[in-house]
């Protein structure tokens, strides 16, 4: 039987396979790395905590945490809302199903956005956040905050809500457990979030007044594949553009039924929605 035993160099590093077993430049890197690592299970694992809670659960002191969640966080791999670190679309990605979808969905985003003036957006449910997969702005100055790779929490605005409707339980339960911040005087309570949510599931549509930016009205309805929600369609606009909201409720679930007959059977439902959570 042939040795399949890591050799050692001469300074007592291991050149293939195993971790080193002794201190110097090699050693300090491997177990850098291993610290990052750790990081980075914990925030895939849990889906959101604080900090001072990886400081605690892996025994670091919060200055390391930091500078390690720092570089996470400018490598993309993840992102921090309200306080608490998430794992960044980056790790719920799949390269070769993500672009499908888009793909679908670029023409209906495209004459809503012509039909209503309004810009429309694809989002996504990763964990507890909601994602931006692709934006049709209703002009080129139109920029508003979540566009195109974007992240956001779930529970405010007509994009995000319909994801949440209709996630797991605990998915709910979990975001409602955690401080959730104001981001407008418009933006609801964590008391108004589930009676509203089933308000959303039995209209079919969620539409939001100024819960991420003052002014600005939102639009959002589910999409359907497999008998579970895959993703939202919604359209965001000035206050001034809510004039024919059943018209535009109407357009948005056309573009909804379009958008799910479209998809091929066999779509993974897993992709980007972590129905698991």
């Amino acid at each position: 039987m042939s040795d399949i035993r890591p050799k050692a160099d001469p300074n007592g590093q291991h050149i293939s396979g195993g971790a080193p077993v002794s201190g110097g430049a090699g050693g300090a890197a491997y177990k850098s790395l291993h610290r990052g690592l750790e990081i980075l299970q914990l925030i895939q694992g849990r889906g959101r905590l604080k900090i001072s809670e990886i400081s605690s659960e892996l025994g670091m002191p919060l200055s390391t945490v930091y500078r390690y969640v720092t570089v996470l966080r400018d490598a993309g791999f993840a992102i921090e809302i309200d306080g608490y670190l998430m794992p960044s679309s980056r790790l719920a990605e799949s390269d070769d199903a993500s672009p499908h979808l888009v793909r679908y969905a670029a023409p209906v985003l495209r004459r809503l956005r012509e039909l209503t003036g309004m810009t429309a957006i694809l989002a996504v449910r990763v964990h507890i956040t909601a994602v931006c997969l692709e934006v049709s702005y209703a002009h080129p100055q139109h920029r508003i905050p979540f566009g195109r790779g974007k992240v956001r929490s779930l529970y405010a605005g007509a994009t995000a809500l319909p994801l949440l409707a209709y996630a797991p339980k605990k998915v709910v339960r979990e975001l409602l457990s955690g401080g959730l911040r104001a981001y407008t005087t418009a933006t609801m309570s964590p008391e108004m979030i589930e009676p509203y949510l089933r308000q959303v599931r039995a209209e079919g549509h969620a539409v939001s007044y100024g819960q991420i930016t003052p002014g600005m009205v939102g639009i959002g309805v589910p999409v359907f594949a497999g008998g579970r929600v895959l993703c939202s369609l919604s359209l965001v606009g000035d206050e001034r553009q809510t004039g024919a909201l059943d018209e535009r409720i109407a357009l948005l679930k056309q573009g909804a039924a379009e958008l799910a007959a479209k998809l091929p059977s066999n779509v993974d439902l897993e992709v980007w929605s972590d129905q698991s959570a």
